[in-house]
């Protein structure tokens, strides 16, 4: 069976039976994979929204798909919010948005913590990774990105639980501290979190959790304290009892 390509769809390029390709999904369709009319495609639109059809008609720059089935999927009713503070290296932050994008983080909140080199400034890069992801994996939900103004405004929230991967407290379980349905996981720089900030999340109520004795970088420990807080919620498989 021939390998059926999935793509980016901006929501309101979608309609009830045709949807339309442009920009960097068009070009990818058109000149990288180089789709032509009648073969299937299947088309997300970031929002739930799963679009199965065949190509209709191309140019050099768009192309229209009509629109055979569509399918639905809700929001998860269990959230993963990751505050990372700014990475250095721009590979770094391209790593951490795909890999958590993959595991099922549900939005990404940057702020500048003490130790941070410099403060994070979002682009359109973010969002492009995030929707490459998303193509490769399956997830029909992109997460949302926000850049706090300080570590305190990142941990406003009404949050069900807030954890944060600390080599410097005495840790919980994670299966005890990943409780309710709005979970936030806290990671801070090269070098963990300056002791003022570690205290300051603590008072909030924060639980610290490990990650056992090696030393990560920071990306590689989001990406690892994601994926175990989203299995104790149920994403990567079935709940323990």
């Amino acid at each position: 069976m021939a390998h059926v390509h999935r793509f980016y769809v901006e929501p309101e390029a979608a309609e009830e039976t045709v949807a339309v390709l442009e920009g960097a999904e068009a070009h990818h369709a058109l000149h990288v994979v180089r789709v032509q009319p009648g073969d299937a495609v299947v088309l997300f639109d970031g929002q739930g929204r799963e679009l199965e059809g065949r190509v209709a008609s191309a140019t050099r720059h768009d192309l229209s798909v009509e629109i055979t089935r569509e399918r639905s999927v809700q929001p998860e009713t269990h959230t993963l919010t990751l505050i990372q503070a700014a990475l250095h290296r721009e590979k770094s932050v391209e790593d951490l948005i795909r890999r958590c994008t993959e595991l099922g983080v549900a939005g990404f909140v940057f702020f500048a913590s003490e130790r941070s080199e410099r403060p994070p400034r979002m682009t359109e890069k973010w969002r492009r990774w995030a929707i490459e992801s998303c193509k490769q994996c399956g997830r029909l939900w992109l997460p949302g990105f926000h850049i706090a103004s300080s570590l305190e405004a990142a941990l406003e929230g009404q949050w069900s639980a807030l954890l944060t991967a600390t080599a410097s407290a005495p840790p919980v379980p994670i299966r005890s501290a990943a409780a309710g349905n709005r979970v936030a996981l806290a990671v801070g720089p090269e070098g963990d979190f300056a002791s003022g900030e570690l205290e300051m999340m603590l008072a909030r109520g924060a639980l610290p959790i490990s990650l056992g004795p090696m030393t990560f970088r920071s990306e590689v420990a989001a990406t690892i304290a994601s994926a175990l807080v989203l299995y104790e919620l149920g994403f990567l498989g079935p709940v323990a009892p």
